[in-house]
């Protein structure tokens, strides 16, 4: 799907009936997509978009003041340099306005149509422990089967901790092992065992079974989805 520049609020030409075409184009892809059930990264760009409309409505009266000017020349007895605003008046301002106003509401429609899938798809995701469970439950395996694609895909999973502006957040590492068949024979327990022989490292690791009766499109939409629901049973959400 063709994304949307992070900048296209004020890159190129900063016209309403342009910014219309531009925006409808872009949330015409976006419904294809949610159509598909493809998830991600297309929610994740809605939200991100939609915030940065929200910050700049919030404080466009502090973005009038940043913007840049050219270089007008230098005050030799001051030693200033003087600009010469590239926003002269209030007329690009007033059409940057007009454009939020346009987009914030089809910025939330959407939103909500991907909220309501992401919801749904995770309605549809069951999760369960394998086995005996470890005390530290901050790495270990995921073990994904969608029923009617008749498939298993195994992944090992890490948790790790980082900051962002002064605040720590949790976020999880998911590295692809293999696939399977589904099958009566192909159970988490025995896929459990198996991997426990093959890494020694992790005599017992927390393994978690994710499974769903639909079928979806795995790194777009299952993967992610079951990611989140993962790091909501690790962190003690459904206890």
């Amino acid at each position: 799907m063709k994304q949307l520049s992070k900048n296209w609020l004020t890159e190129d030409h900063i016209d309403l009936e342009y910014k219309q075409y531009v925006l409808l184009a872009y949330l015409e892809e976006v419904s294809k997509s949610f159509a598909e059930k493809h998830l991600y990264p297309t929610l994740s760009d809605l939200i991100e978009h939609y915030r940065n409309l929200k910050t700049f409505r919030e404080n466009s009266d502090q973005l009038f003041q940043s913007f840049r000017g050219s270089l007008e020349g230098v005050d030799m007895q001051y030693f200033k340099l003087t600009y010469q605003k590239v926003v002269q008046d209030d007329n690009i301002m007033t059409e940057l306005a007009q454009i939020v106003d346009f987009s914030m509401p089809r910025f939330e429609k959407h939103l909500e149509n991907g909220r309501e899938i992401y919801e749904y798809v995770e309605s549809q995701l069951n999760i369960e422990p394998v086995g005996l469970m470890p005390l530290n439950t901050d790495s270990g395996y995921m073990i994904m089967e969608s029923q009617q694609n008749r498939e298993v895909r195994i992944y090992e999973y890490s948790v790790t901790l980082f900051e962002n502006a002064g605040e720590r957040f949790r976020g999880m590492y998911t590295k692809y092992i293999r696939s399977a068949t589904s099958s009566p024979f192909v159970s988490p327990q025995a896929l459990k065992l198996e991997l426990m022989s093959q890494n020694k490292e992790m005599p017992n690791p927390a393994t978690y079974y994710i499974h769903t009766a639909i079928a979806l499109p795995w790194e777009a939409t299952a993967l992610p989805v079951a990611k989140r629901l993962l790091m909501k049973q690790l962190s003690g959400e459904f206890l």
